[in-house]
């Protein structure tokens, strides 16, 4: 894929959360744009706790602390970022390609107290506005999936981090086998939420070396986060789709509101967390 067609791609991605961004007003999950936590099928925490949670395991993976500074690639509305700056005293840049986005997140930031900890800024993660080797860390919360070339993006998350820097994230990955019968319905449901093709688990080593990473975790939480997270946000949504359907535009909401019989529990896909090392110039 072209450069062309990577900024033709990180365009719709930010157009579509621009629409989005009022939906946060009344976001079931809080501050955050990702799957949640839990620790079985009788576990209650509410979908907010149960994001939060997922973020606290990603700080426990960067092993940050005051000092360090942190790039938040894909950082949405800004709820994980300000949470790792409140918990660790790290300096936190999110970046992310919609403008909306940036605009809310530094809101909440400086509600919360720490808008000289945690700054966010319009970027396209394919072309990163930062120098080489200028990140202790870097994470991508689920959003590594909705850019254009998963290898690419990698590395450019790469070159910005020093030596030895940690690099966290989580993805989608094929679990199951998808038949041939599956495929065009999976691809539909992912396209409509401008969601990439699923990764493969296998693979993913090989792609983080690729881009000049060492794998050090790679862990399939699909039963505790993905699974559970598509049942109870169903569950919550038939509460609250008045309230959601006044906050979003009228035409996003059809295009986010699943089709008549549409199952969104896809099995044949898993959910990955990882964390990788940046390589040094004698490190293979």
């Amino acid at each position: 894929m072209t450069s062309e067609n990577f900024s033709t791609v990180g365009e719709q991605v930010g157009e579509f959360y621009d629409q989005l961004v009022g939906a946060f007003d009344a976001s079931l999950y809080g501050p955050n744009i990702h799957v949640g936590f839990w620790d079985g099928h009788e576990d209650t925490t509410g979908l907010e706790d149960a994001a939060d949670r997922l973020t606290d395991m990603m700080i426990e993976r960067l092993r940050v602390g005051s000092g360090d500074r942190v790039l938040d690639i894909g950082c949405g509305v800004g709820g994980p970022a300000i949470r790792l700056a409140e918990a660790t005293g790290a300096e936190v840049v999110g970046v992310s390609v919609s403008r909306k986005q940036v605009e809310k997140a530094n809101e909440l930031a400086a509600a919360a107290g720490v808008g000289d900890k945690a700054v966010f800024q319009h970027g396209d993660a394919m072309r990163l506005p930062f120098e080489d080797a200028s990140f202790d860390a870097v994470w991508m919360l689920e959003s590594v999936m909705q850019m254009p070339d998963r290898s690419a993006a990698l590395a450019e998350a790469a070159r910005v981090l020093r030596p030895g820097g940690r690099l966290a994230l989580t993805d989608n990955y094929e679990r199951d086998r998808i038949s041939e019968e599956r495929r065009p319905v999976i691809e539909s449901i992912l396209k409509r939420y401008l969601t990439q093709s699923p990764a493969s688990f296998e693979a993913y080593p090989a792609m983080l070396r690729e881009a000049g990473l060492r794998c050090t975790e790679i862990l399939d939480v699909s039963e505790s986060t993905t699974r559970q997270s598509v049942r109870r946000l169903g569950e919550a949504l038939a509460k609250n789709m008045t309230e959601l359907a006044a906050k979003i535009d009228p035409e996003v909401f059809a295009k986010l509101k699943p089709a008549e019989g549409e199952n969104l529990e896809m099995p044949e896909l898993g959910y990955l967390i990882t964390t990788a090392l940046r390589t040094g110039p004698t490190e293979a």
